[in-house]
């Protein structure tokens, strides 16, 4: 499945921003600006460039805000460009990482508007409170905000808040590991993007590159790399992958790089990024670039540039109440002390986070951080302690389950009710109309018939569709689909990676495609697992194939190998087979356990 990655440069462009006559604003399209040129443009033309330059340098884009602010007060702005103005600032409140200040801004946009009788703008500040609540860690909360968000964008015919609203759906969603319904919303997303990039007048457009990484990183999660590198490498050609952005980018080819076991290019990004320099007064992004620096330096074996870059991080949080990234940087600070055989205050972290992860229902992370206790346990060869960690990881992820299904939920109740005041409507034949009504179908036939399909199919429209046909998990439904139909056997093997060197896993993804079929298909589960398929294969040919793998793969693990084994049943579906492969794995733990006593 992985592929030898290929190695190119990385357009770092960096600029030194002030706010002076003499320093320009930015440094490429649109065109550089100083400050004075700044001062001659519309109060429209400066709303565009706030919005342009917000992503990739928000501390710059926040004294242009505080600016315009200002003149307000002194010659009152048209009732559009002030909600414009707060709409941009709600955004822009988000890059800085202030995001409950952001949710404030958002309900007070919603209700302006509505005070103003400018329902067009209520799409965009819903879906700007609902990606604060995302950062957050509401999930639930933000589904349903996002959910009204897209209805709306849709009744008032606003493709930028839709393609805002499907790309948070979707970034939710590969979050929640849902990545068929994550890759059905990013892609009627692209596809309208041109429409939302053509909207007059002009509210919020999201910056393109940040859908070309979200694509990215559902490609890198299902394990097809060669994919997620392609559309990396399409966000690092966008005319907008500067400053935050561009560390984004960075960072994000570093770390398909050391997937791919290719340290040598991972150095060469890396080094490239740090070239980046975070706004000086952006001490959020400043955060959040050493934390990013940390975990690549980890994975790159240096760990006292790693522990340096980390402890700034946590400092920060801290200063912050920032709990959720304090948690995860605390975790990587703990992957550090266990490579650096400070074991106790590894330990001690971990606990710290796994309290606070309960305390605040973060199961998704509560799963990673019994996987990292589980991996520490085992290299060690205390197994039993390393077996109690596997099953704390299978009861978070149940936990996780019923709060990805209560999400989901509560998607599907909020696209069912109705929404009042409506005062426009939309014309059926639009594109924004038929784009939006694939991805609602979508989304309420995977709730309601998720034992049979995860896809609703299209036609291809676009070359982007057409370069998308060999997309793992449409073959993933293709393969379920047709053994159901055809009543093939087929089997699932689960792998757990976490005894594993990352370096490792894409030699060992190598050598198993050579002892399995060409039908046969590898794909990366979550970032500590690999799932293979195996059509027309029962459970006897699988435990043989599961007796030659084991051979390929025992050198580059340091316990016994241990594959789960679930055969496809009729109302299965791709988690529902993983976690009945999970369970197989739990119980054969289990009697290698009471065995060894």
């Amino acid at each position: 499945m992985y592929c030898l990655f290929i190695t190119g440069s990385l357009i770092l462009i960096t600029a030194a921003l002030s706010l002076n006559s003499n320093t320009a604003l930015a440094a490429t399209y649109p065109p550089a600006l100083t400050h004075a040129d700044y001062q001659l443009k519309t109060k429209t033309e400066k709303l565009d460039y706030i919005d342009w330059l917000s992503p990739q340098y928000p501390a710059q884009a926040k004294k242009l805000i505080d600016e315009l602010d200002s003149l307000h007060q002194v010659t009152p702005f048209s009732d559009r460009h002030y909600l414009r103005l707060h709409l941009l600032s709600c955004f822009n409140l988000i890059n800085l990482g202030l995001n409950s200040q952001a949710i404030k801004v958002a309900k007070v946009g919603v209700d302006t508007a509505q005070k103003m009788r400018i329902d067009l703008a209520k799409p965009y500040f819903l879906a700007c409170e609902a990606s604060a609540l995302d950062f957050e860690g509401e999930q639930i909360l933000a589904a349903l905000v996002n959910e009204e968000s897209i209805k709306l964008a849709q009744l008032y015919n606003q493709p930028q808040a839709l393609v805002q609203g499907l790309m948070t759906r979707s970034t939710r969603n590969n979050t929640n590991e849902t990545f068929s319904q994550a890759s059905e919303d990013i892609k009627v997303a692209i596809d309208l993007y041109p429409v939302a990039k053509a909207q007059t007048p002009s509210w919020y457009i999201l910056p393109e590159p940040y859908l070309a990484l979200v694509m990215s990183n559902l490609m890198y999660s299902s394990g097809d790399l060669l994919a997620a590198l392609a559309y990396a490498k399409e966000a690092q050609a966008s005319h907008q992958a500067n400053g935050v952005i561009a560390t984004a980018v960075g960072f994000y080819l570093a770390r398909i790089s050391i997937s791919s076991g290719d340290l040598k290019s991972a150095e060469h990004y890396l080094a490239l990024t740090k070239t980046l320099s975070p706004e000086p007064d952006n001490l959020n992004n400043q955060a959040n670039f050493n934390a990013q620096t940390a975990y690549i330096e980890l994975h790159l074996g240096h760990l006292l540039s790693a522990e340096t870059a980390i402890e700034k991080s946590i400092k920060h949080f801290i200063n912050t109440n920032d709990n959720i990234k304090l948690m995860r940087a605390k975790r990587t600070l703990a992957m550090i002390y266990f490579a650096q055989d400070k074991n106790q205050q590894a330990l001690s972290l971990m606990d710290q986070n796994i309290a606070q992860a309960n305390d605040n229902n973060q199961f998704f992370d509560l799963v990673e951080f019994h996987q990292i206790l589980s991996q520490h346990y085992s290299s060690n060869n205390q197994y039993k302690l390393a077996f109690h960690q596997q099953e704390l990881k299978y009861a978070a992820s149940q936990k996780a389950s019923e709060k990805l299904t209560n999400t989901r939920i509560a998607q599907l109740k909020a696209n069912r009710e109705p929404i009042e005041n409506i005062t426009q409507q939309i014309d059926p034949s639009s594109l924004i109309f038929q784009a939006q009504n694939i991805a609602l179908l979508s989304l309420a036939i995977f709730i309601l018939l998720a034992s049979f399909i995860f896809f609703i199919s299209r036609k291809p429209k676009t070359e982007l569709n057409l370069r998308n046909k060999d997309d793992p998990l449409q073959q993933i439904d293709a393969m379920l689909s047709l053994a159901k139909q055809s009543h093939n056997p087929l089997t699932l093997l689960l792998l757990d990676t976490i005894n594993m060197r990352d370096v490792d896993i894409a030699i060992v993804q190598g050598a198993m495609q050579q002892v399995l079929r060409e039908q046969d298909k590898i794909l990366r589960q979550k970032s500590n697992q690999i799932a293979v398929l195996l059509p027309f294969t029962s459970d006897e040919g699988a435990t043989r194939v599961v007796n030659q793998l084991a051979i390929t793969i025992q050198p580059y693990q340091s316990i016994k190998v241990n594959f789960g084994i679930a055969s496809l049943q009729q109302l299965d579906n791709l988690d529902s087979l993983i976690k009945r492969a999970e369970l197989n794995q739990l119980g054969n733990l289990q009697k290698w356990h009471q065995s060894s006593k």
